[in-house]
């Protein structure tokens, strides 16, 4: 069974959510039934089960997505069915697969447990903390000025380390003596395959979440138009940089970056209290049977198999 118009429809009637989705009682009710097929059917329970293993800040935007839900009732239809037969053969009779589930069980309970442990946390007011962060790290919260730069790489795929290097500071010598011509120097000389659509201009070239950390280290030098880069050298070869444009640096205020330095603070507390509990849990007295892990070693080796330590 596929859901070809249940998605035709769900994609009609797609509307914008509001910016704040509100927590939902994961508990739905067992014989509300969402789709059935061959004997198995999914409930809203199954379902909400289903979220439950989800981390609440994605779970809003997993199910927006038509196709996701058509693979996770799909999905759940199929374990259903299979399980099902397995029952069917007294599969779950067997003592090596009822060993499985209860270890599945066990699995189940213990990520509630970590969840429950999670919500019990009693996080304190972290505003106070949060201005003595502000005020120990500022340099942290600076929020960095737009760089544009244009660009040439000498790529080394189809040449020699050494021999694009020579190329490269050849490069910079030609830039430097007449930073006018680096464009035709970028259309003469750049390996980058951008420069088709971007000539080597790069916007917003300080981002790290858009360039090489390299690229961006060797930006530092560049402190006002025209101003050319030593060969910089990143994983895609070497490159030289012209500085286009770099808009001054912005300091925030306390209160402007206040929520953002009070959620990791609270973030990084609820993970040091989980750490603690489940470090607390590891260091509880452990005893072993030398003899049954060894044997671990070669237990699961298939016959006739070498058993000498490689």
């Amino acid at each position: 069974m596929r859901f070809a118009n249940l998605l035709a429809c769900m994609s009609a009637a797609l509307v914008p959510m509001p910016a704040i989705v509100h927590a939902v009682d994961l508990t739905g009710t067992p014989t509300t039934i969402v789709a059935s097929r061959g004997g198995a059917t999914v409930t809203l329970a199954d379902i909400d089960a289903f979220a439950g293993k989800i981390p609440p800040e994605k779970r809003a935007g997993f199910f927006l997505s038509p196709a996701r839900i058509e693979n996770t009732i799909d999905g759940l239809l199929l374990t259903k069915q299979l399980a099902a037969e397995a029952r069917a053969t007294g599969l779950d009779k067997d003592p090596a697969v009822a060993r499985q589930m209860e270890l599945a069980a066990d699995e189940a309970l213990a990520l509630a447990r970590r969840q429950q442990f999670e919500h019990a946390i009693q996080v304190p007011d972290m505003s106070k903390l949060a201005q003595e962060e502000y005020l120990a790290h500022k340099d942290k919260y600076v929020q960095r000025g737009n760089v544009v730069v244009e660009h040439i790489l000498v790529g080394t795929s189809t040449r020699s380390d050494a021999d694009a290097m020579a190329l490269a500071r050849d490069i910079e010598a030609k830039a430097r003596a007449n930073p006018g011509s680096f464009e035709a120097l970028v259309e003469q000389y750049s390996d980058d395959p951008s420069k088709v659509s971007n000539h080597g201009k790069l916007e917003d070239a300080a981002n790290p979440a858009s360039y090489d950390p390299d690229f961006i280290a060797g930006l530092s030098s560049l402190r006002k138009p025209n101003d050319i880069s030593p060969v910089v050298a990143t994983r895609y070869g070497y490159h030289i940089i012209k500085l286009l444009s770099r808009d001054p640096d912005t300091m925030p205020t306390f209160a402007q970056v206040k929520d953002q330095i009070v959620r990791e603070l609270s973030t990084a507390y609820v993970a040091k209290a989980n750490q603690t509990h489940t470090t607390d849990l590891s260091n509880m007295n452990l005893d072993l049977n030398a003899e049954l892990v060894r044997s671990l070693q070669s237990r699961y080796l298939p016959a006739k198999a070498d058993t000498k330590a490689q």
